[in-house]
């Protein structure tokens, strides 16, 4: 199971017992941790969403510069040009590693 299914289901086990709890009056001391749960799993999602736009941004971003790159009428750039256009890609795929760090 990947982490969008494992999401998913967990998602749909919070509204199963979500809905017990309703059913049933003697579950209903669970609801606080029934919604402090939903609440993190809609945080788990919102990270990974984030994450996986930032990827495919900076994905379609560096096939550009690979595009940029392969252009015959550049021969020659200087080390620190290269620096100045990947070093805003590194950020930005530091940013998504450590959103996806803070989920393991």
């Amino acid at each position: 199971m990947n982490a969008i299914s494992s999401i998913v289901e967990l998602d749909r086990q919070i509204q199963q017992l979500q809905t017990q709890c309703l059913q049933h009056t003697a579950l209903r001391s669970l609801e606080p941790q029934l919604k402090r749960l939903a609440h993190c799993n809609q945080s788990i999602h919102d990270i990974c969403h984030a994450a996986s736009l930032e990827l495919g941004q900076v994905s379609c971003a560096l096939a550009g510069l690979l595009m940029l790159l392969d252009q015959s009428e550049i021969k020659h750039l200087e080390r620190e040009q290269v620096y100045c256009l990947l070093e805003p890609f590194t950020q930005r795929l530091q940013q998504a590693y450590e959103q996806l760090q803070e989920l393991t």
